[in-house]
């Protein structure tokens, strides 16, 4: 009977350790799921946070890839724009060029042809002044002797006849002269004439050819033509200007885009370990 007492009580201390340890247990998983629970939710945190970084990483991406497309295009711009430029440079110095010697051209026909025109009018007054000479000698000539021998009478008849024909000869040999003059004027006219013919077709052409040059100036852009070149040079250093702006700011984009990309969390459980978090890739 003592014995299965003592059985008893032994068989109670063990159900009584046994409940303890159920008890203790009981409480150790009640812990365990606590701190589980509160890692879940920070993985889920850590997670939204991973997601949320993603997002922004490939938006990132994005916008540099758009930024990137952008500086290709103004580049191309910038390049066309050069180009162009010293094309429009070059051709307006060689229009201003060409003007300034088609004027030189201009003012010097002009000076020779102002010149000859002047020279042939010197000639034709002085044919002129001659002949009339001419003819004045032999009008008073021919009205002296005319009077000569109207008052010598009858009596000087054969005379008279005999000075007719030597008066006559002297005529016909004058008249010869002034028909050679008529005819040198006459030659010099015309030259003078033809002269002057050339002169009104080169007017003509130098008109037509500054016309050509204005319509040229005109055909290029009236900002080109009215800006300075050292405008054109300013402008040109804005837009690089413009360009290495753009290629800082694709730079910082990039070292932004490194940082978030080493962003690391480091998780502390309840449990006593650690948990590292990173968004490496």
């Amino acid at each position: 009977m003592e014995e299965y007492l003592v059985n008893v009580k032994r068989l109670r201390s063990q159900m009584n350790d046994i409940e303890e340890a159920a008890a203790k247990r009981s409480m150790e998983e009640q812990q365990q799921k606590t701190a589980i629970a509160a890692l879940e939710s920070d993985l889920n945190h850590v997670r939204g946070e991973s997601k949320r970084l993603s997002d922004d990483a490939e938006e990132m991406l994005k916008v540099k890839a758009s930024i990137g497309s952008e500086i290709m295009e103004k580049q191309k711009k910038i390049s066309l724009l050069e180009t162009e430029c010293c094309t429009l440079s070059q051709t307006l110095e060689l229009l201003q060029q060409e003007r300034t010697t088609m004027l030189l051209q201009l003012k010097e026909k002009r000076s020779y042809y102002t010149r000859v025109t002047e020279e042939l009018n010197l000639k034709v007054q002085e044919r002129q002044v001659k002949l009339h000479y001419v003819l004045l000698e032999w009008y008073n000539s021919y009205m002296q002797k005319m009077t000569a021998n109207v008052a010598s009478g009858e009596d000087c008849l054969d005379a008279q006849v005999v000075e007719t024909k030597v008066h006559h000869d002297e005529t016909s040999e004058r008249d010869k002269d002034m028909a050679t003059a008529l005819d040198s004027a006459k030659t010099k006219i015309d030259e003078l004439k033809a002269k002057m013919s050339e002169i009104v077709e080169d007017r003509v052409k130098s008109k037509k050819l500054l016309e050509e040059l204005n319509n040229k100036l005109l055909a290029a852009p009236q900002e080109l033509r009215e800006m300075d070149f050292k405008v054109l040079e300013e402008e040109q250093s804005s837009l690089m200007v413009d360009k290495a702006g753009e290629q800082e700011y694709l730079q910082s984009l990039e070292q932004r885009i490194n940082q978030l990309k080493n962003i690391s969390y480091v998780i502390n459980c309840q449990c006593g370990k650690e948990y590292k978090v990173e968004l490496g890739g």
